[in-house]
């Protein structure tokens, strides 16, 4: 049962440093009680989820993004079809999120579809999604960057058609 789970499904893995909001966009699409109070999230939580239309299932992965975890993210991401790479926008933490790119993702997951989300948009130091889309682009690989804002439920709406879009882009 669990190997046709994993095998007929598409695995989105969210990943980024800790404290960016990771769980709280996983809340956010899975129509969960956003919690303000900041809970680390321990190894990953994993999130099965089919409201996204069409006949694919997603699993969501939702990596811890604190230091002692960061070791296993290499490992976490087999099969991993999307990478949301979660930054908080601030300069300091999509500098933190490129070297995700340059040591992990660009280097063992070259196939894997990443996505930034620059969350935290209603924060007076953000950096605009089109900026922090220039700064995690590299030179052989374009991150498309949305801004978010996870805790909002009126953005459910906005990370369901940008998981279709990259659902339907993987598909084809």
């Amino acid at each position: 049962m669990l190997d046709n789970i994993i095998m007929d499904s598409i695995k989105i893995s969210i990943i980024g440093f800790d404290g960016v909001g990771k769980t709280t966009l996983l809340h956010l699409i899975c129509g969960k009680d956003i919690n303000l109070e900041y809970r680390p999230t321990i190894a990953t939580d994993i999130a099965i989820y089919d409201g996204l239309g069409g006949n694919t299932e997603v699993i969501f992965w939702d990596f811890a993004g604190q230091k002692n975890f960061r070791s296993l993210w290499k490992n976490l991401l087999i099969n991993t079809k999307i990478a949301l790479l979660v930054t908080d926008s601030t300069y300091e933490n999509i500098n933190g999120a490129k070297q995700i790119i340059h040591d992990i993702l660009d280097k063992y997951y070259k196939d894997t579809l990443i996505i930034g989300i620059a969350n935290k948009q209603d924060l007076d130091i953000r950096l605009t999604p089109d900026f922090c889309e220039k700064l995690l682009s590299t030179d052989t690989r374009k991150i498309k960057t949305h801004g978010m804002v996870a805790i909002d439920p009126m953005y459910r709406e906005k990370i369901y058609k940008i998981l279709r879009n990259a659902i339907n882009k993987i598909e084809k």
